[in-house]
């Protein structure tokens, strides 16, 4: 049986030889690809909610004693609804944020201030992107290929940082974001050995 997650993987693949009209679709296909994002997060969460035994979510003692003393004027949540546990690995879940930002304040404890502070977006007229591209489309067409090449352009700065470009560096944390127009950009928080700090 093929997931939802590879089906789609499957479709937006491009290949040689004359392409799907799905590909021209400028800002339909933009949509498309947020329907099938948004399927597959269904699926998951989903598959959480269906299977809480799996995941053990008895042993949260925190939460148990919550929903049974959590009244407000003696009105009872138990109507409102039912506590779900999400995966630690579930991209956007409360768990997940919380254990980003407990790493980074980690990090900044252990190290402190950082030294530089570095922001890089991503260029629609990057080569990679144009050479992809298929005539009479923009970048903005192409949501799929700017990520990718974000990706490798995001690496090879991370590789050439960690090289010593500024300096040794001890350690870095970066986020990604994207602007209203498509395109993503990193900020990064860069922390020098002492004998490199500016």
């Amino acid at each position: 049986m093929v997931s939802d997650t590879c089906y789609y993987a499957y479709h937006f693949h491009v290949r040689d030889g004359p392409q799907l009209p799905l590909f021209y679709g400028e800002k339909l296909f933009q949509q498309f690809v947020v329907d099938a994002w948004a399927n597959c997060e269904q699926r998951k969460l989903n598959w959480a909610r269906t299977h809480q035994h799996t995941l053990r979510s008895e042993l949260y003692q925190r939460l148990q004693d919550t929903a049974v003393h959590d009244r407000h004027d003696g009105e009872d949540v138990g109507p409102l609804g039912c506590k779900l546990i999400l995966l630690l690995s579930h991209v956007g879940s409360p768990s997940f944020i919380t254990q980003l930002f407990q790493n980074a304040m980690a990090i900044c404890r252990y190290f402190h201030k950082p030294d530089l502070f570095l922001t890089m977006t991503a260029n629609p007229k990057w080569p990679e992107i144009i050479h992809s591209l298929f005539p009479g489309q923009t970048a903005t067409d192409c949501p799929d290929i700017v990520s990718r090449v974000f990706e490798q352009k995001k690496k090879a700065l991370l590789k050439l940082i960690d090289n010593g470009f500024f300096g040794t560096t001890v350690a870095h944390i970066h986020t990604i974001e994207f602007q209203k127009r498509g395109l993503p950009h990193i900020h990064l928080l860069i922390f020098l050995h002492p004998q490199h700090c500016i």
